[in-house]
């Protein structure tokens, strides 16, 4: 059970490393696209309108992000645990309970008759 914890712990830092690493190029290419976008852009407009444009283009993407990080879905809620199955004494007493509430109720609705 002990080397199974120590795989399972391996592997979770060989994938949390390699996300690191993933992550990280992610951003350095995203900085060198950014920087060709700028080029490209104040080639074919003022160097104002390029910065405008690249930081509209991110800012919206960040309002997108934040919202879909914030929305909440009906159905992402994690699952309830189920209950135990009752013992035998809670469910005679939960018998016994229904048993009162109905006669109760039955009652009731003979004093109103």
């Amino acid at each position: 059970m002990l080397q199974s914890l120590k795989y399972d712990i391996a592997q979770a830092g060989r994938r949390a490393a390699l996300g690191v690493g993933a992550l990280t190029l992610i951003i350095v290419g995203l900085g060198f696209l950014t920087t060709a976008l700028w080029m490209y852009l104040s080639l074919i407009s003022e160097p104002m309108y390029a910065a405008l444009i690249i930081g509209g283009g991110y800012f919206g993407l960040g309002l997108i992000l934040l919202a879909v990080s914030t929305h909440r879905s009906p159905h992402s809620a994690p699952p309830h645990a189920r209950p135990a199955p009752p013992t035998e004494s809670v469910a005679n007493a939960q018998t016994l309970v229904e048993a009162f509430i109905s006669g109760m109720s039955a009652g009731s609705r003979a004093k109103r008759k």
